[in-house]
């Protein structure tokens, strides 16, 4: 599967349209040690232009769509990633440009579906300019979380519990479209991600730990979710508030998640005391 999606991606140009965090940097790095040069749109207030400063890049509002449009056609892009969660604008105080007026008409129905009708909005709006989306996990597959125990610790028999009623109770919301993670103690659902994303559902955590460590984060997809445009994605600062909210360590969904710089991530949880773990949802192991 790896060779084919080499084969069929050695001729394009990867246009990436990069939010915060860390994903878009990871991207662009893993394009350029495989031979090609992306090109990043920074999305103003939210990419960091001095951390890509060895790309070529351009910073562009992101109710300008007209200018990034422009800019991916300039550029010879034929195909684009969204990498990196961008904060929800206020529409009223927003000042689009034509294509962006167009785009807002679309999404502003869209966005009462939840965070999934909204990116198919955009996604399908993008591929209606002639423009192929493609997912993070398609560019760079080893950033995929693999299958099984990733550290030295595993998890307790406890934990083990924790994982599967977890994995249950995060179904079920992402079936709601309202997250994609949970925080399960001894059975009792902890907390819930919302809006905050996964890092501030663990800061938000901290306050309720326990003195010994006790609980576990569970991460999956939400049902149908648009992977090409939203997957979920952990990384090392993820394992550290983990850490810091005294859980007892992490499970992800294989295969649909990301994780970035997953040795480091790794190392920190062998510091740490906890465990990272790759498991099938659908099996529950």
């Amino acid at each position: 599967m790896d060779s084919v999606i080499r084969n069929n991606t050695n001729s394009m140009r990867v246009g990436i349209v990069a939010g915060s965090g860390s994903l878009p940097l990871a991207l662009a790095e893993a394009l350029r040690g495989d031979g090609k040069a992306p090109y990043l749109l920074l999305v103003e207030g939210e990419a960091d232009p001095a951390e890509y400063k060895d790309f070529p890049h351009e910073v562009i509002r992101i109710t300008k769509v007209g200018r990034f449009l422009k800019a991916l056609a300039r550029e010879k892009c034929t195909h684009i990633t969204l990498a990196g969660p961008v904060k929800r604008p206020d529409l009223k105080n927003l000042v689009p440009d034509m294509e962006g007026v167009k785009l807002l008409a679309r999404i502003t129905g869209a966005s009462r579906k939840g965070d999934d009708g909204l990116m198919r909005a955009i996604t399908s709006y993008i591929q209606e300019k002639g423009f192929t989306i493609i997912g993070a996990h398609e560019l760079a597959r080893d950033l995929l979380v693999p299958t099984g125990q990733l550290g030295r610790v595993s998890p307790t028999e406890r934990d083990k519990a924790d994982i599967t009623a977890g994995m249950r109770i995060v179904k079920a919301v992402g079936a709601l479209d309202i997250g994609q993670a949970a925080i399960i103690r001894d059975g009792y659902v902890l907390a819930v991600e919302a809006a905050e994303g996964t890092d501030g559902l663990l800061s938000r955590s901290a306050a309720f730990a326990w003195e010994e460590r006790a609980g576990v984060l569970v991460k999956l997809s939400k049902p149908g979710q648009e992977l090409k445009a939203d997957m979920p994605t952990i990384g090392p600062d993820t394992v550290t508030l983990a850490a810091e909210a005294n859980l007892r360590g992490i499970a992800l969904e294989e295969k649909k998640t990301l994780i970035l710089d997953l040795k480091e991530s790794i190392r920190r949880a062998d510091a740490a005391g906890i465990f990272l773990i790759g498991l099938d949802p659908e099996s529950g192991s």
